[in-house]
């Protein structure tokens, strides 16, 4: 039964108008290198900062991988996760 209404519909999509043909692009008034260079500028503004603050925090991931590796769990002080400590059964504390 959907094959018949796939042949159908595609049969009846060659019986349709053709669209209007596209109309041309205007002409752009004005550089548009300072338009690039603006959101260029943007992007790499929003994405600095992202990158430096990673590598802030990427210290933290060999911390809590070995008190995961000791049994241990990974216990937040504060809301953020700015601030953890280990909570193991063993010696190996961290944080």
């Amino acid at each position: 039964m959907t094959a018949t209404t796939d042949l159908i519909g595609l049969t009846l999509a060659f019986y349709g108008a053709m669209p209007p043909p596209r109309p041309p692009r205007p002409e752009r008034d004005g550089p548009t290198w300072a338009a690039a260079l603006l959101i260029g500028g943007v992007c790499l503004a929003t994405v600095g900062p992202m990158i430096t603050i990673w590598g802030f925090h990427r210290p933290e991931a060999a911390a809590k991988t070995r008190c995961l590796r000791a049994g241990g769990r990974i216990v937040y002080g504060a809301l953020d996760g700015s601030d953890f400590h280990c909570d193991s059964p063993g010696p190996a504390r961290s944080g």
